[in-house]
């Protein structure tokens, strides 16, 4: 089976175990993220993301004492107009200037009294080739031994929407420079079968290399398509869902749909944001551990809802990768 458990460690200490679902914020169509982050930290404990850029800006202000383990992403995401797939587009989003040496800047300052995973810079203007994305990363915090590293892959050029993955495998071998190798979600493939085809092909690549890293899929975390790719081979899922959306009985659902079956329909909007914060944050802690309990047992029963769906749809990925 790709999906197995792996460990992140820091200088030879296990600081945490995979497969991990990071609740995660952003300024960008959030804001007041930071009120939003001090609602939740009572509420999160294990591990979360918030991005550089948003430390830069302002717009987040640590230090955080509340998760086990922080990513500090690289704020492409904030610098772009480009939308992930759980964007609803609701909020225009006016991106300032974000350049390598600012995110560099960030990475000097960062001081955490938890672990933490640093994330090589992206911006959509400064698309390079693998082999320079990898050196980037290699050489982002210089001289900083006490954090993990993540490499962010994207497309190498401005004019490609999709990772080019068989491309990539090429440079395979240097990516055990790193800690963890993320990709996003809506970049590794345009279809949900072909996004877990070319999970499942880096992570067969990375084992045939000796490599046994997490792989990230940034922008994913909701009740389908996260197993999915953590049935082929992928580890950590973030994303803004949590924020935007009501996790429901193995659905992803409108915030006002689940205060209507839930809470009423007289529930105030600012009561219903607050109630399905606590309740995904509950909802992806099961989700968690039953993809713990899968790997434990081998069974796709394990999951409470979707089970044959996940299994066909795996089934379907390995055949379109060419498994017989």
């Amino acid at each position: 089976m790709l999906a197995k458990r792996r460990s992140l460690k820091l200088n030879g200490v296990e600081v945490e175990r995979t497969p991990l679902l990071v609740p995660s914020f952003s300024s960008k169509g959030f804001p007041d993220v930071h009120k939003i982050i001090e609602s939740c930290s009572e509420l999160i404990e294990g591990v979360t993301l918030v991005s550089a850029y948003d430390i830069h800006y302002g717009k987040v202000r640590p230090p955080f004492d509340f998760p086990s383990l922080i990513f500090l992403d690289s704020g492409g995401y904030e610098a772009s107009k480009d939308a992930e797939l759980s964007d609803l587009g609701d909020r225009e989003h006016y991106p300032k200037d974000w350049t390598q040496e600012m995110h560099e800047s960030v990475l000097a300052k960062w001081q955490s009294p938890v672990p933490s995973v640093l994330i090589s810079y992206d911006h959509p203007k400064a698309r390079v080739g693998f082999a320079e994305q990898i050196e980037r990363g290699r050489t982002m915090a210089p001289g900083r031994t006490d954090v993990l590293r993540e490499l962010l892959l994207k497309p190498e050029k401005e004019s490609q929407t999709l990772l080019h993955v068989d491309d990539l495998l090429r440079h395979v071998h240097r990516l055990a420079d790193f800690d963890i190798i993320g990709v996003t979600e809506k970049e590794i493939g345009n279809s949900l079968v072909d996004r877990m085809k070319n999970i499942a092909k880096l992570r067969r690549a990375l084992t045939a290399a000796g490599i046994d890293i997490p792989i990230h899929v940034f922008g994913s975390l909701d009740t389908i398509s996260t197993p999915m790719y953590f049935l082929s081979g992928a580890d950590i899922f973030d994303g803004l869902t949590w924020l935007r959306f009501a996790f429901h009985e193995g659905v992803t659902i409108y915030k006002h749909n689940f205060g209507a079956l839930r809470l009423g329909v007289t529930t105030k909007a600012h009561m219903v944001d607050a109630r399905c914060w606590h309740q995904n944050y509950y909802y992806m802690n099961e989700l968690q551990l039953e993809m713990r309990r899968f790997l434990a047992s081998q069974d796709f029963s394990s999951f409470k809802y979707h089970s044959d769906m996940f299994k066909t749809s795996l089934e379907s990925a390995l055949e379109a990768l060419g498994d017989q």
